[in-house]
């Protein structure tokens, strides 16, 4: 009788080891942080959405809720930190924040961050997360490994280079200047504004006459020449014809 009563002792004295040991293990919370930023390119003056996520949740318990740690950034390439979800709080002058956000029993969206950035920034940057923690409102609050995201502002596109037919400002028509019918510049008019380079004429506000005066010119010579010889000739046969 005492045998049996001893071992009804001992297997119940397992069974609440056992059990103990269930639990102490099922009360142990852990979640690691992710964060996504929507962009990491980006221009003077934009706005980052950065998603904040909870991912590999055991045991959350009634739910992740907070998380703090502490944020190092350049505060001339981003004016400005806030969460369009969630609460945000920061001490400026040493990077500690928390920020409470969606509850959250399993993996899942926490809160989002927004930045913005300064209308000055240049070059390249990083915002680093360190001693990130979360809490379930237990006494369990596990830590996550950091996280750095890196940002830099979207170079100017290149102006195309001149190409051979385009305006150039160096080889103008002087606009105090005129062409007359033999392609000779007249001072003292003034003529529409042109631009030329290559083949290409920007402007233009007259057609130039194409260079065809000289041809006319030796026509009208050879007939004035031609004239004279005539009537020189008439002239000397009546002078002469007598003798």
């Amino acid at each position: 009788m005492k045998t049996k009563l001893k071992m009804v002792v001992i297997i119940m004295m397992a069974i609440m080891i056992i059990g103990m040991l269930t639990t102490n293990v099922r009360a142990v919370y852990s979640a690691e942080v992710e964060m996504v930023p929507d962009k990491t390119e980006v221009n003077p003056g934009d706005t980052v959405n950065v998603v904040v996520n909870l991912v590999d949740v055991v045991d959350a318990g009634t739910g992740a809720t907070d998380m703090a740690g502490t944020i190092e950034y350049d505060s001339e390439f981003f004016e400005n930190i806030t969460a369009t979800q969630g609460s945000w709080m920061m001490n400026e002058s040493n990077g500690l924040f928390s920020l409470s956000g969606n509850v959250l029993t399993e993996d899942g969206e926490f809160a989002v961050l927004q930045f913005t950035v300064s209308d000055n920034a240049s070059g390249t940057t990083t915002v680093r997360f360190t001693g990130l923690q979360t809490a379930n409102g237990s006494d369990a609050e596990p830590t996550s490994p950091d996280i750095t995201l890196t940002f830099n502002v979207a170079e100017d596109p290149e102006e195309p280079e001149n190409p051979g037919n385009t305006q150039d400002p160096d080889n103008t028509v002087d606009p105090d200047n005129e062409v007359d019918d033999n392609n000779t510049a007249i001072p003292g008019n003034h003529t529409g504004t042109n631009s030329i380079r290559g083949n290409n004429v920007n402007n233009v506000t007259s057609i130039t006459r194409l260079p065809n005066a000289g041809l006319r010119t030796g026509m009208v010579i050879a007939i004035a020449i031609l004239v004279v010889v005539i009537i020189g000739s008439y002239l000397l046969y009546k002078k002469y014809q007598k003798i």
